[in-house]
C-alpha cells in the first residue's frame, strides 16, 4: 500500500477534489491566492490518497523556476520606510544601500522601482493598493534611521514577498538581510589588539545598541581583551549624555577608542582628549567619508541590500508570499578598514 501511495500523483490529487492540477500545486505551496475552502478540500484529497511530492522533481522544478530567466522590466518594489525623498537622495548610508539593491537587481533581470511612506498625503493602505495595482509582488523594505524600535507598515503580506534591509524590529517580523552587530565588535576588538591594543574603551550610542540586541554591548563585554575590566572602559550615551564622554575617557586608561558611529567623536571636548592622550580611534560604521586617520569596520551595506534582493527573488522563484512562519536572518560582519587603508580609500573617493 505504502509503495502504491508513493506514485499518487497531483493529477490524481486533482481529480479527487474537483479542481484542476495547477490548482493543486498553489494549494501544496502554500499560496494565499487560493480560497481557504478549495485548499482544505485538496488538502484532504492529498491525505486521504496518501499523495506524497517527489523530492527529486520538487528540486529540479526549483531549479528551473531559479534559471528561467525573468522578464525584463519585472519590477521589485523599493519601499522607503519613514524616510523622505530628500533624505533618501543625500544620506550617503542610504545611497549607498539603494545602488546595491538596484544592481543586483539588474543583474537578476528585474527592474527596482522606488516608492516612499512619507511622500504627501501618503497612508500605509493607499500606498499599497498602489504597489498592487502596478502588479509588484516583490518588495525590498528599507532600513530605518528614526529611533523607532519596531516598525509596523499596516499592508496585507499575502499579495507580497517582503525582505527588510536593516535590524530593526518589524511586526509581524519579516525576512531580514542585515548587518552581524556582534561579529563586528569582536572583529574590531581582535584587529585592534594586532595593533597591541590591549585597552580599548567603547562609546557606544544607546538606540542603535538596543535595536541591535545589544550585540556591540555584548560582543565588548566579552572579547575584550580584559574582560574582567570590560564593563569600566564601555559608555552607553544618548542624545543627552555625549558631554560627558571627555571626562570619563580622560581618566578611563584606555589606549584606543571605538565608536558606534564616527559623530560621537564630534563629542564636546572629546577631540581634544584623543589628540592629548594620542588614542587611535575605530568606527563600528566606517563609510568612505569618515576621516582620513579613522579604521573600523565597512557594514557592507550595498551588499547586505543586494542579499535583501536576493531574498526577495527566492520567494518569487518559489511562488512564496506572506508573513513567514519561521523569518530569514541573514547577518554579515562587514570588513575591517585598517587606518592606512582609510586614508588611501578616502583619498581615492572609495
Amino acid at each position: 500500500m505504502a509503495e502504491e501511495n508513493a506514485h499518487v500523483t497531483q493529477s490524481q490529487v486533482a481529480a479527487a477534489a474537483g479542481v484542476a492540477r495547477a490548482t493543486v500545486s498553489y494549494v501544496l505551496r502554500d499560496d494565499p491566492k487560493i480560497p481557504s475552502a478549495t485548499a482544505a478540500r485538496v488538502r484532504a484529497a492529498a491525505e486521504r490518497l496518501g499523495y506524497r511530492p517527489n523530492p527529486r522533481v520538487a528540486a529540479l522544478m526549483a531549479h528551473i523556476r531559479q534559471a528561467r530567466p525573468v522578464g525584463r522590466g519585472e519590477r521589485i518594489a523599493f519601499v522607503w520606510v519613514h524616510t523622505t525623498r530628500r533624505e533618501a537622495q543625500q544620506n550617503p548610508f542610504l545611497k549607498n544601500v539603494f545602488a546595491g539593491a538596484r544592481d543586483r537587481a539588474n543583474q537578476i533581470g528585474f527592474t527596482l522601482e522606488e516608492f516612499w511612506t512619507n511622500d504627501p498625503g501618503m497612508t500605509d493602505q493607499r500606498l499599497e493598493q498602489i504597489v498592487r495595482a502596478r502588479g509588484i509582488v516583490g518588495v525590498v523594505l528599507s532600513p530605518v534611521t528614526t529611533a523607532e524600535p519596531t516598525i509596523t507598515l499596516g499592508w496585507d503580506w499575502r499579495h507580497f514577498a517582503p525582505a527588510v534591509v536593516g535590524n530593526v524590529t518589524w511586526t509581524p517580523e519579516l525576512h531580514h538581510a542585515g548587518h552581524h552587530h556582534y561579529l563586528g565588535m569582536r572583529m574590531a576588538l581582535l584587529e585592534l589588539a594586532k595593533l597591541g591594543c590591549q585597552r580599548p574603551a567603547a562609546l557606544i550610542e544607546q538606540g542603535t545598541n538596543e535595536r541591535a540586541k545589544r550585540a556591540w554591548e555584548a560582543a565588548f563585554l566579552t572579547h575584550h581583551p580584559r574582560p574582567q575590566e570590560a564593563p569600566r572602559f564601555v559608555r552607553l550615551v544618548g542624545p543627552d549624555g555625549r558631554g560627558e564622554t571627555a571626562p570619563w575617557l580622560r581618566t578611563s586608561g584606555a589606549d584606543a577608542l571605538i565608536v558606534s558611529e564616527t559623530a560621537l567623536l564630534d563629542a564636546p571636548s572629546l577631540r581634544t582628549v584623543r589628540r592629548q592622550l594620542a588614542l587611535p580611534a575605530t568606527t563600528l560604521y566606517w563609510s568612505a567619508d569618515a576621516p582620513r586617520d579613522l579604521g573600523g569596520i565597512d557594514q557592507c551595506y550595498d551588499r547586505i541590500s543586494a542579499h535583501a534582493v536576493d531574498l526577495v527573488a527566492a520567494q518569487l522563484n518559489a511562488n512564496e508570499t506572506g508573513v513567514p512562519d519561521l523569518p530569514r536572518m541573514m547577518l554579515f560582519p562587514g570588513r575591517w578598514i585598517a587606518p592606512q587603508l582609510a586614508a588611501k580609500r578616502a583619498r581615492a573617493g572609495k
